[in-house]
């Protein structure tokens, strides 16, 4: 008599690396995935694509399906964020318009460091060693203060200076969800809501899907299975797809664990196609 084995593929559409508030980098994403038993994967970094380059050989190396991605920060809300994926990453349009999207993080994170400042804080915008290929915004300026010993966590960081209605917080400076949409649209790519229970209170699938989403972040890891539910059903009333993330960032970030998804066709079928 034979023991039948099912094993199951797992998809994680959504992490980060050191090019956008991640830890690790790209290489090491990869190798972290692989032991994480991932089949179907994406690196999402927040308005920058450059650790493509170093990513992509290393999927290859190790059997990793993959789709390009990025993750575009809207003007809307801190967290109402839309994730791009088979995009031409080499569209000159297109790296014009993120480069101008990082340029724009910076001036908001110049204005968190001059806050906290006023607030007694001994932090300079210099401290943070930018790079003109990464893009930067609160996390790195949590983890410059922790560094410091201002705060213990990346997190205590937000939660008593630089969240929402805190001393040095200041409104995001990205795009109109429209103007997301049609920045990944234009260069070929899926536009997909991030993390939609975050924004639960603000959503407009109906409004957004006639701007050109086509897909929403379903399954996720603050998602209940409830909640989980409701956003399959609602991607199947506006007819959109659906896709699963992690949203890792790596060790220390509050976001470390790595893991995916059982792939079944029922959710993830349509994508199939796509992957490289």
């Amino acid at each position: 008599m034979f023991l039948q084995v099912f094993i199951t593929s797992l998809i994680n559409l959504h992490s980060h690396s050191k090019y956008s508030d991640g830890t690790l980098s790209p290489a090491e994403l990869a190798l972290t995935a692989s032991k994480a038993k991932i089949d179907y994967f994406s690196l999402t970094d927040h308005d920058v694509c450059l650790g493509w380059d170093e990513l992509e050989p290393r999927l290859k190396e190790l059997g990793i399906h993959y789709l390009y991605g990025i993750e575009l920060s809207t003007s809307l809300h801190d967290n109402l964020h839309i994730l791009g994926y088979g995009l031409n990453l080499k569209d000159p349009v297109f790296q014009e318009r993120i480069w101008n999207l990082r340029a724009r993080r910076i001036e908001r994170v110049k204005k968190i460091i001059a806050l906290l400042k006023e607030q007694g804080f001994a932090v300079t915008f210099e401290e943070l060693n930018t790079l003109v290929d990464h893009a930067y915004g609160r996390p790195h300026i949590a983890d410059l203060m922790k560094s410091k010993g201002f705060v213990k966590t990346r997190q205590k960081a937000f939660e008593k200076y630089i969240a929402y209605g805190k001393p040095a917080y200041v409104a995001p400076c990205g795009p109109g969800i429209e103007e997301a949409i049609k920045t990944i649209k234009d260069a070929g790519g899926l536009a997909v809501l991030a993390h939609p229970g975050v924004v639960r209170n603000i959503l407009e699938l109906g409004k957004w899907a006639e701007m050109g989403l086509d897909g929403i972040e379903a399954f996720y890891p603050a998602h209940s299975n409830v909640l989980t539910r409701e956003f399959l059903a609602m991607a199947k009333t506006h007819g959109l797809l659906v896709t699963a993330g992690t949203d890792y960032h790596g060790p220390d970030t509050g976001r470390g664990e790595m893991y995916g998804f059982e792939f079944h066709d029922e959710f993830f079928g349509p994508l199939k196609g796509m992957f490289l």
